[in-house]
């Protein structure tokens, strides 16, 4: 009995997956130009660790226009957003959002130009060259969602 029960359930299941797919592809897409557009401007303009301030306000105030609770400052340039949405399992997301000080030259069109002095004191380029933006746009498409 527990066998066809389980294979009914999962049968379900496979039907009601593909509807919410097509719906989260579709509010997804929806997105996407505005993401990329973000993802843009946080390549090009980012900030070492601690110095993200730029960085954070952007990310606040987005969380703010999606309705969160935010509170920034945290850590000194963190940004802790929360929706409240009533009982149950609670889910964290989380975005690194400090640059690496690297010289960009990729040739993009949104490519780093910004300089700043990380703590060995020596100045250089800074840049996303470990991902951090994509995080930070991965992080609002979802708070979208």
């Amino acid at each position: 009995m527990m066998k066809h029960l389980m294979a009914g359930a999962a049968l379900a299941l496979t039907m009601a997956v593909p509807a919410q797919a097509d719906a989260l592809r579709d509010a997804v897409s929806e997105d996407m130009p505005g993401l990329v557009e973000l993802y843009q401007d946080l390549h090009a303009n980012p900030e070492l660790s601690f110095q993200e301030f730029e960085t954070s306000k952007k990310l606040a105030a987005r969380a703010r226009e999606l309705g969160f609770e935010v509170t920034e400052g945290v850590g000194q340039t963190g940004v802790v957003a929360v929706m409240r949405n009533g009982e149950g399992p609670v889910v964290m997301l989380r975005a690194d959002m400090d640059a690496l000080p690297v010289t960009e030259q990729t040739g993009l069109p949104y490519a780093s130009q910004a300089r700043g002095t990380p703590e060995s004191g020596v100045e250089s380029g800074i840049m996303h060259a470990c991902g951090h933006d994509t995080h930070m746009a991965a992080w609002v498409g979802t708070a979208q969602l």
